[in-house]
């Protein structure tokens, strides 16, 4: 373990599970995209302690959403909340 790296989970105290890869979906309205971020991951909680400058990915994300730039279309989705 390294010196960057928190004993356990600030949140729980449970064992955290370091430089796991991990898909977070950033929102903006309608749209979603999904970022992949480097983050120690709890395993008791799964409270998610991100790396350096994964943050910003997220931030950049969500900016490139609100400004209409898109990456590739992975799929489609439904909204089916309004039927009974």
């Amino acid at each position: 373990m390294s010196e960057k790296h928190l004993s356990h989970c600030p949140r729980c105290r449970g064992q955290l599970d370091y430089d796991r890869e991990v898909e977070r979906p950033v929102r903006q309205g309608n749209d979603v995209a999904i970022v992949t971020v480097r983050a120690d991951v709890c395993t008791q909680c799964s409270e998610l302690l991100l790396h350096p400058g994964m943050a910003d990915r997220l931030v950049l994300a969500a900016r490139r959403l609100r400004e209409g730039n898109t990456a590739p279309v992975l799929g489609r989705v439904f909204d089916f909340r309004s039927e009974a």
